[in-house]
């Protein structure tokens, strides 16, 4: 059978068999009888002509079949190329359409639009509208930039949750998609949900009804742009509709993202300006993978700090977390060191590592720990300082208990760290030496070790009676391990008098520091500062920040600064930021404030040339605060000032005061966003009065950024410690990058059109074939609207065929016309997606297939949309696999379409042959990977930034599958899952690195817990003899709480509280020791209403 395929000006025949024969690349390829075109064209001339002729071609091949190919759906509507403006009233009417949208149960819908840069700020989209009820209607919208989806019944109820607040933008003035999807299983029920997608990413899924139009019996209307409401339309707006298309099912999240992927648009990569450096990462602190530790047991690093010593070494300190990323387990303070600027590093050394209980009831926070390192200089001693917290066992901050135990017992001018014994009521004293003295002042059996001899000193506060361990005072105890302290938080600090080589043993420097009042105190960890200039010249200055036992991390938490004015020695705590401030129109100090607003948290201080100290704190304005204190951090100004010219995405960040050409300047650095992501490198100037112009915002990382740590080097240089994590890492590892003064200072350069980065040809088999497939890769991203006619220097011309990915357009061409230039365009536009002039100018048609060097297609392969590679047909998965050829993802194969696979998979040739089993193969309804060697790939298989699972057979994996103890979950596709997942009607959450999670996790502000199972619970449960309470959506309750006839009142940590009063507002409760609200009694001979409130009588 002779196959014709049009294009160029005349007629390719291919030659096939009514069942098609394989490729030389193994493949089976069918042309769709629709496709099969059966006259040969002549050449037309004219742009008339032409355009007539590309309009045929429109009809046969869509201009973007790749993200319409979807398998398994049939289309309801489809309209292309609309427009709502004045001349229409500024509406589409589609309602002759509207029966066949009302009869879906399940359905998609999908539109393609640009809207005016000066619309309003609500405007419809899509809507279905009822002539004689103004609230009963249907509507796709854009409401100041926020896509958002609205169902209203007959009697006006709403179908949906809110979308106003949905997280997700269009990109104003541009090309973008919104994709509405519902999902209703049983008819004779309204259960269901519904999902919004902006240019393909999910925006909010809502699970209140799956109800659609069939629940509206009285809209009659369907339209574009303005709705008729109860016969006045409402919400028009001029907009150009590319496409709007309904499907009669809900589309999955993959294929929504298929089919929005020439929206998916990433920004426009500048390149740096003569004379900026940004160096590429090192990971100097490198975490496990997937969920597994790395090759030295680590699971993860956190919490970098960077120092360069007076001698120009550079010290990188860091959280070293053997278990996991979370804030509590086996931490060790580590730290590298680089005598060459950054170039090399010396192996890891470690500070403490305290020893594991190896009785521990938590697996998962088996010892007490060290965590957030400060590491600080004297110049004049040239003693390095690292301070950093110690918590007990336990959960660190997050497992403190509700009021806070004295740590320590004074007994004239010295502070003894006390020992609560088990079953006593009195506590002993830890005296020098380490011996033990009871509550009477007598001296016992007892000792501990205060000066610990062994590796890290993991042996500080072992615990002996006579020569017998029974454990250590930092573990919780047990009926061997009788002793243990205070479970509240303590500073301690190690000293390094060799440049960083060798450091000493830990001491507490809390007593000095601590009030009774703290529940919380602990680093603002990175790097501290000694004040070069002023009245405290010489002072040492730690960040910190402490919480109350009224509010603790909720409500109270407040940035302060410690100090030594004797060289380390002794240390002191200045006040709060937030002592006596006033704050919407109240005063507040940390000390019994309870204030989530108010709050600031870590900080870095700086001080200006005039003396004053700036303190750079993270908080929840969401905005750059900064404090400022005239008195060397004892006390501060009572205004913050506020900078939004620097987003604080609520995480930790760095500054440095530098100098450069006699101005005084600040740099700062922290996550961009949105949370935390988009690494930033700030720079101010400081002006007279001390206040900051911001005046330059450089990205230096992108992707997850979270603490970092920042440091001078000398020469304009710069060096950052950061976490970051890509390509399946835990989180996190620890990476360091130099920047200059002139990526500050100098502009980035960025395009001023799209150009063609690679043209690409390739050849048939048949020696008589008179066309090729020419692909046009753009240096950026592209959108074809109107269809493109290229001209050839010969006068000839190149026909579009259809546009593979975000960047890559493909043309058919003669072959006569081989090394021919492409002088412009005939016909048709190509738009750019950032609104740049394309140009089309030193390409040209390469003379054969050989002449374009295999790296140019590397650049092609990486630029590809990665939903291709995860077709699941057979013939969309065509693998040619080798690094040095085009492979799977390559817009020339495995992405041709069916019809063009007739054109291109039996007549494509490559350099080199490969075998069939490189790459995705299927195999009895198994798919398997081979790697070129023609090895089947067996475990975690990562391609591009997804992660797949192939068993011991080496068939890919979905749904569940354990690895060693941890569960993972696959998606149809095979893809590694990450966040909330839903499996057979139960909610369950995968870490970043795929592992399922269970106990407690953190999800934006609120908190969840995971059964043992990883199932999300709801209702009551127990953690740690601590009761808790799940809303119905898992997310953890505080304040009051009604379960039955009951109330209860759970703290802002979630945990329930049990017999004791409390005061909320103005009025006391108490509740009994099964957390109920005690009510119409008397407690403790006081009298409680019906309400619960405590009464006079």
């Amino acid at each position: 059978m002779k196959l014709n395929f049009r294009g160029g000006g005349g007629s390719s025949t291919l030659t096939d068999t009514e069942k098609s024969q394989p490729s030389e690349e193994g493949e089976n390829i069918t042309l769709p009888a629709e496709h099969v075109e059966s006259v040969s064209e002549t050449e037309l001339s004219g742009n008339e002509q032409e355009q007539e002729r590309e309009d045929k071609q429109e009809e046969k091949i869509p201009r973007d079949y790749y993200a319409r190919d979807l398998e398994n759906v049939e289309t309801v509507i489809e309209k292309d190329d609309l427009e709502t403006n004045d001349s229409n009233g500024k509406r589409v009417d589609l309602s002759d359409e509207l029966e066949k949208v009302k009869g879906l149960q399940n359905a998609t819908v999908h539109v393609e639009f640009k809207p005016a840069a000066d619309g309003p700020s609500f405007y419809n989209l899509f809507s279905a509208s009822s002539t004689t009820k103004v609230n009963e209607y249907f509507t796709m919208a854009i409401n100041n930039g926020t896509a958002l989806i609205e169902g209203r019944g007959a009697d006006g109820s709403q179908f949906y949750g809110s979308y106003t607040d949905a997280p997700l933008k269009i990109r104003p003035g541009k090309y973008n998609s919104v994709t509405f999807t519902v999902e209703r299983p049983r008819k004779d029920s309204p259960n269901g949900q519904v999902r919004l997608y902006v240019n393909g990413v999910l925006s909010r899924t809502n699970k209140k009804s799956g109800k659609f139009l069939a629940d509206m019996p009285d809209v009659d209307k369907l339209q574009l742009g303005a709705t008729n409401r109860a016969g006045e339309l409402k919400w028009g707006s001029n907009l150009s509709i590319r496409n709007l298309t309904v499907y009669n099912r809900a589309l999955t999240p993959e294929e929504v993202k298929k089919r929005s992927q020439l929206f998916d648009v990433t920004d426009i990569e500048p390149s740096l300006p003569e004379g900026a450096v940004l160096t590429e990462k090192q990971e100097l602190f490198m975490s496990g993978v997937n969920g597994k530790p790395n090759s030295e047991g680590i699971k993860s690093y956190r919490i970098p700090a960077l120092l360069r010593t007076d001698k120009g070494t550079l010290l990188a300190g860091a959280d070293q977390r053997r278990l996991h990323h979370s804030d509590w387990g086996d931490i060790a303070m580590v730290v590298r060191r680089s005598e060459d600027g950054g170039t090399t590093w010396q192996p890891t050394l470690t500070l403490t590592n305290l020893r594991d209980n190896p009785e521990a009831k938590d697996p998962q926070a088996p010892s007490p720990l060290n965590i957030d390192m400060v590491l600080v200089q004297d110049p004049t001693t040239k003693r390095i300082f690292s301070i950093y917290d110690m918590f007990p066992e336990g959960r660190a901050v997050f497992g403190m208990p509700n009021k806070p135990q004295k740590a320590y017992q004074q007994v004239g001018d010295k502070h003894y760290q006390l020992l609560y014994k088990q079953g006593e009521n009195q506590a002993y004293t830890v005296r020098e030496n380490g011996e033990v003295y009871d509550a009477n002042n007598q001296k016992t059996d007892y000792r501990v070790v205060v000066d610990p001899k062994e590796e890290a000193y993991r042996d500080k506060g072992d615990l002996y009676k006579g020569e017998e361990l029974l454990g250590n005072i930092y573990f919780a105890p047990s009926a061997k391990n009788p002793f243990r302290v205070a479970y509240t938080s303590y500073l301690w600090l190690s000293y390094s008098d060799d440049d960083g080589k060798t450091w000493s043993q830990p001491r507490d420097i809390t007593p000095s520091i601590r009030q009774d009042w703290m529940k919380f105190l602990g680093t603002g960890p990175g790097t501290g500062i000694v004040l070069r200039t002023g009245e405290h010249k010489g002072r040492i200055l730690v960040p910190t920040y402490t919480t109350n036992a009224i509010s603790h991390l909720s409500g109270s938490q407040s940035s302060r600064l410690i100090y030594s004015d004797d060289h380390g020695e002794t240390w002191q705590a200045g006040a709060a930021v937030n002592d006596d401030r006033t704050v919407g129109g109240r005063k507040i100090h940390s000390s019994t404030m309870n204030n989530s607003p108010a709050q600031n948290t870590e900080s870095v201080a700086v001080q200006l040339n005039n003396g004053d100290v700036k303190l750079f704190m993270r908080g929840l304005t969401g905005d750059l605060q900064v404090a400022t204190s005239k008195d060397g951090g004892q006390t501060w100004d009572k205004e913050i000032k506020r900078y939004n010219q620097v987003k604080d995405v609520y995480v930790q960040m760095a500054a440095i005061h530098t100098m450069h050409e006699g101005k005084e300047y600040i740099i700062l650095t922290n996550s961009g966003g949105p949370k935390r992501t988009n690494g930033m490198a700030h720079l101010a100037r400081v002006e007279d009065n001390g206040d900051l112009t911001w005046l330059h915002h450089r990205p230096i990382q992108k992707g997850e950024f979270a603490y970092n740590s920042l440091q001078e080097l000398g020469n304009g240089e710069y060096g950052i410690l950061y976490e970051h994590t890509e390509k399946g890492q835990n989180d996190y590892t620890l990476s360091f990058r130099k920047f200059n003064w002139d990526f500050l200072t100098k502009d980035p350069v960025y395009p001023t059109s799209v150009t063609i980065r690679d043209v690409r040809k390739l050849e048939t088999e048949e020696e008589d074939a008179e066309q090729g497939i020419l692909a046009m890769q753009f240096d950026s991203e592209v959108l074809v609207n109107s269809i493109p006619t290229l001209t050839l220097a010969n006068g000839h011309k190149a026909t579009f065929l259809t546009q593979a990915d975000q960047k890559t357009l493909l043309f058919t061409f003669n072959k006569e016309d081989a090394g021919q230039e492409i002088t412009g365009l005939l016909a048709g536009r190509i738009d750019s997606m950032h609104d740049l002039p394309v140009t089309l100018a030193g390409s040209r048609i390469p003379e054969d297939a050989k002449e374009n060097p295999v790296e140019t297609m590397n650049t092609v392969r990486e630029n590809v949309s990665e939903e291709m590679t995860e077709r699941k047909s057979e013939k969309d998965k065509l693998s040619l696999g080798s690094s040095d050829r085009m492979v799977a993802n390559s817009p020339l194969t495995s992405f041709a379409p069916r019809y063009l696979q007739s054109y291109v998979g039996d007549v494509i040739k490559t350099e080199t042959k490969v075998p069939i089993t490189t790459g995705w193969k299927q195999e009895n309804g198994a798919w398997y990977f081979y790697t070129s060697a023609g090895e089947v790939v067996k475990g975690w298989h990562q391609e591009a930034d997804k992660w797949y699972y192939l068993s011991s057979t080496g068939a890919m994996a979905t749904g569940w599958v354990r690895d060693g103890n941890q569960w993972y979950y696959l998606s149809e596709s095979g893809a590694m899952s990450t966040g909330w997942v839903e499996s057979s009607g139960v909610w369950y959450y995968l870490n970043a690195n795929g592992s399922m999670a269970t106990g407690w996790v953190r999800d934006g502000n609120q908190w969840y817990y995971l059964s043992e199972s990883g199932a999300m619970s709801t209702g009551w449960v127990e953690s740690s003899g601590v009761w808790y309470y799940l809303n119905a959506n898992g997310s953890m309750a505080t304040g009051w709480i009604k379960d039955g006839d009951h109330w209860y009142y759970q703290e802002s940590s979630g945990a329930m509280k049990v017999n004791q009063w409390f005061q909320v507002g103005d009025k006391w409760y108490y509740v009994n020791e099964s957390g109920r609200l005690a009510v119409n009694t008397i407690v403790d001979g006081y009298k409680v209403n019906s309400n619960g409130e405590w009464v006079n009588y």
